[in-house]
């Protein structure tokens, strides 16, 4: 049996699979209720009834050398060693949670994947995710010889590039909190809201009362995108077209730094919500808008992941390759977290 995780700012969750990759069970934990991902895991594990061989967690922050500092968690550093030794001595796998999901891709089915652009597949080409949720993550997926490896990066941290005069003016309006403008700022989870307030202060109007409410009793963020989609506020409308319009430049820099000739993956909690809104042609004109490299993204495939535990699936199937490779098994319980 696997232990995979899968970390998320406001939630983790802990399972126990076969050596199918099907579910055996599962648990999720608030995280603001422990004091340290360690103690999650030991909970889980006190509680487990099944005979672990391996585990495998995505986290959402760098992973350097068995050890991840929490990029939007006040938690200690996780550390692959402490891991080990609340586990009972199983060897033990720290995935960047974006590269989790880069090997998830390996365990999706046709049915939990839309296609905004067919293009032109390159079987064994590289493939690029770009998962806007409470943060950018951002990561490859790669094939030498025939076996998978997943490229995590930081690249949601990379500097914001405008690309009109209302994008630098939005830029400005950020910086009043911000000394530096992000991707992640930009399409992390107060992306959208950052948007709807500029353009608010541009129109010189309030916020319908109406959607005031809705803002105060929820979600401010999933508040304006429905009104967006419902068509319901202008101002909604105009800042949710502004994210796709950056999700979509940001999707077609992934594709020209990793040569995603096997196709773009939108992942993250933001893209299933707003699916009708990044069919509609907006996005695509974005993703093609880079000059020379038009025909290039033309025949690259873009796919919006409905699958919400493919994270965590990713983390399964990377703890089946420890299983199934002893030297691997053996190389993560002597160095954990190392490759």
């Amino acid at each position: 049996m696997i232990l995979a995780g899968d970390l998320g700012g406001t939630n983790c969750r802990l399972a126990v699979f076969d050596m199918d990759l099907s579910v055996v069970t599962q648990k999720i934990y608030k995280c603001r209720d422990y004091d340290s991902f360690e103690a999650i895991v030991e909970h889980f594990i006190t509680n487990c009834e099944y005979s672990l061989k391996a585990a495998c967690f995505g986290l959402p922050g760098p992973v350097k050398q068995g050890k991840c500092k929490l990029t939007n968690l006040p938690w200690p550093e996780i550390d692959a060693t402490k891991l080990v030794e609340v586990s009972g001595g199983l060897p033990v796998k720290l995935l960047n949670d974006v590269e989790a999901n880069a090997y998830g891709l390996k365990t999706l089915q046709e049915d939990e994947l839309v296609t905004l652009n067919e293009g032109d597949p390159i079987p064994g080409g590289n493939c690029a995710i770009v998962s806007p949720g409470t943060g950018l993550g951002e990561a490859a997926l790669i094939e030498v010889e025939g076996r998978s490896h997943a490229i995590a990066s930081e690249g949601g941290h990379a500097d914001f590039a405008p690309l009109n005069e209302l994008q630098m003016d939005l830029v400005k309006y950020v910086q009043q909190k911000y000394r530096r403008v992000s991707y992640e700022i930009m399409l992390g989870g107060p992306g959208l809201v950052w948007m709807y307030d500029f353009l608010l202060d541009r129109s010189n109007t309030t916020t319908p009362e109406w959607l005031a409410q809705e803002m105060t009793q929820g979600d401010k963020a999933a508040a304006i995108s429905n009104a967006a989609l419902n068509n319901k506020c202008p101002i909604c409308v105009q800042a949710l077209d502004m994210f796709v319009s950056i999700l979509g430049s940001e999707a077609a820099n992934a594709a020209v730094k990793f040569l995603a000739t096997g196709g773009v993956y939108i992942g993250g909690g933001i893209p299933p919500r707003i699916l009708n809104k990044l069919q509609e042609p907006l996005f695509m004109e974005n993703f093609l808008n880079k000059d020379k490299m038009v025909n290039f993204l033309k025949g690259i495939p873009i796919y919006v992941i409905l699958n919400d535990k493919a994270a965590l699936q990713g983390a399964a199937w990377y703890g089946k390759r420890i299983i199934s490779s002893p030297l691997i098994s053996s190389l993560e319980t002597k160095n954990p977290g190392k490759d």
